[in-house]
């Protein structure tokens, strides 16, 4: 041994005892070892995979099944033969048709725009809930048909929210309003894209077939109906108005142009009058299958089963690095 160099019996070995923690056979690596592990863990991983799929075959014992309703809509045609028509002039008297509907605002947020936003929703959900019956299809549990009276909803789950409520001093809702039907159709709606294109797809589900096709299309004609009558109100404030300031003036200029107004807002209110659909056109009516398509079984099922080989893979893993971790701890000590 050189002079000057201090000799540690120790280090060797404690050197050797190292190699011992992550053992590389051959030049493994991390791949290698993981490999090898979930090789020999192969039953744990049968184990997650079938696992996960009883846990989704139970789950779909207990989830009621629904069917999905769907239609396909477009903006009103202006023109051809299954049109409505225009139901603003193209050009009358003095080019007044900027001043009865100014084209930057049809542009900016068309009919069609206003139909797709309310769909379901703010006062369109507020008309809905206005009807007993819509209410009845929507919460089917919360209605108590023998006593004739809205119940809390039954369950666990709201059993104890109600009891958590009730610590803050606060109540559970018992009788739906606008605000609770408007969440409910967003959560079960879906307004998809057709193409690229102007028309839209738009989906709904519920646990009963019927009901499912049949509110779809009364979610539609109440968002129509709700954007027909905006329109006819506010084309007849325009028209008293215009009337109120032709009864005040004199000028026979002034009287003229007031007259192209007044004729162009006339118009504007006989084509809102029209029973044809006022802001979108039901180019496909409500249909639904007549199986169950919620939840799909071919989907849920064989996915728990991956989840499950992941979970079982990654817990596998997990285990044995801790188990070498511990190994190597107390080889050191």
């Amino acid at each position: 041994m050189p002079d000057g160099v201090v000799s540690h019996p120790q280090s060797q070995p404690q050197a050797r005892s190292m190699t011992m923690v992550l053992p590389r056979a051959g030049g493994e690596g991390d791949l290698g070892a993981f490999t090898r592990t979930l090789r020999k863990g192969w039953r744990w991983l049968l184990g997650g995979w079938l696992g996960g799929m009883a846990l989704a075959v139970a789950a779909l014992w207990l989830v009621t099944p629904a069917y999905t309703a769907a239609m396909v809509i477009g903006p009103t045609a202006r023109v051809g033969s299954a049109a409505m028509g225009a139901r603003v002039p193209t050009l009358s008297g003095r080019d007044s048709t900027a001043v009865a509907e100014p084209g930057a605002g049809d542009e900016s947020l068309s009919d069609f725009a206003r139909y797709l936003e309310l769909f379901g929703s703010g006062p369109v959900a507020d008309r809905l809930a206005a009807d007993p019956g819509i209410l009845k299809a929507l919460f089917p549990d919360r209605w108590d048909a023998a006593a004739g009276r809205w119940r809390p909803p039954p369950g666990v789950l709201a059993t104890l929210k109600r009891a958590l409520l009730a610590l803050v001093g606060r109540e559970d809702w018992i009788e739906p309003d606008g605000d609770r039907v408007a969440r409910v159709l967003r959560d079960r709606m879906v307004i998809d894209m057709l193409r690229s294109g102007p028309m839209r797809r738009i989906t709904f589900r519920h646990p009963d077939r019927a009901t499912a096709v049949e509110l779809l299309g009364r979610i539609a004609a109440t968002t129509d109906a709700h954007l027909r009558a905006e329109a006819a109100r506010r084309s007849a404030a325009q028209i008293a108005h215009i009337k109120l300031r032709l009864g005040a003036v004199t000028v026979a200029e002034h009287r003229q142009a007031l007259s192209d107004l007044l004729l162009d807002q006339e118009r504007v209110a006989m084509m809102i009058g029209v029973e044809l659909p006022f802001a979108a056109d039901m180019i496909q009516p409500p249909v639904a299958a007549t199986l169950p398509d919620w939840p799909n079984p071919a989907l849920v099922v064989p996915l728990a089963g991956l989840v499950g080989l992941v979970a079982a893979g990654f817990g596998l893993s997990a285990y044995h690095a801790l188990r070498e971790q511990k190994m190597g701890t107390e080889v050191l000590s």
